[in-house]
């Protein structure tokens, strides 16, 4: 047997029980805000406001995300190699946003999405929480 092999974790890592959770977090308020732009820009719309469109784009856009967040909670568990590339990709766009919407004015709660974020990066490359992707 391999080292490799014997060091593989039988057990999701601790961390990662933590990661799937706020997954699922992000994905719920990812749908809930969606569905509220998307109504906003829905009605919007229908009164004419052709500059609607972009936010319609963007809220459908997050239906998106959150349906990658959801198949990446519920694989994380089972350590699906793609997981841990899905969410990295998805957290590093987090970061990304919140950052330029900081920039451009947006509300100081950002930092909270942009700490999470951050945060699961982090964890994800530890080489405990590494480990279990590549079992």
């Amino acid at each position: 047997m391999t080292e490799q092999v014997r060091n593989r974790p039988q057990e999701m890592p601790r961390q990662l029980k933590f990661v799937r959770g706020f997954l699922w977090l992000q994905a719920v308020l990812n749908i809930l805000v969606s569905a509220l732009v998307t109504s906003l820009a829905i009605n919007e719309l229908d009164h004419g406001n052709e500059e609607a469109g972009l936010p319609l784009v963007l809220a459908l856009l997050g239906f998106v995300v959150a349906a990658v967040l959801i198949a990446s909670a519920v694989r994380i568990s089972r350590g699906a190699p793609w997981v841990r590339t899905a969410v990295i990709v998805v957290e590093g766009l987090t970061v990304v946003i919140a950052a330029i919407g900081l920039l451009t004015g947006g509300p100081i709660t950002q930092l909270i999405g942009m700490g999470i974020a951050i945060g699961i990066i982090v964890t994800l490359n530890k080489p405990e929480e590494r480990a279990w992707f590549t079992r």
